[in-house]
């Protein structure tokens, strides 16, 4: 998940029929901070992550949510605006909306690397 990503591995999100996905919070030094989804068979760090999610400038020092529960807003949008519809379809960037409900699905954290 790039080099500073505070020591945290993500998670192994389980969509069902959509697949499972690799999720994780990633702040490279210098840009803003974001959330990238990935195909979970197919990566296992970040830098090969298809979607990415811009957490807002300036909201992620005042964040009160822990990083999964930002993953796991980052899966529900993914979800709601049809972007995990039918997979991954190359790469893709968008806002992330702080206000959108959390996924409630089986989520796992990814082994470290």
């Amino acid at each position: 998940m790039g080099t500073a990503k505070y020591d945290h591995p993500g998670y192994i999100a389980d969509i069902g029929p959509q697949g499972q996905y690799y999720v994780g919070v990633w702040c490279p030094h210098g840009y803003p901070a974001h959330v990238h989804i990935g195909d979970a068979a197919a990566t296992a760090d970040s830098a090969d992550a298809s979607l990415r999610l811009r957490i807002p400038d300036g909201a992620f020092q005042s964040l009160s949510d822990d990083f999964e529960t930002l993953c796991r807003r980052a899966i529900g949008q993914a979800l709601n605006t049809g972007l995990l519809k039918s997979g991954l379809g190359g790469f893709q960037e968008t806002r992330l909306v702080l206000e959108t409900e959390p996924w409630s699905g089986p989520m796992q954290a990814a082994a470290k690397q």
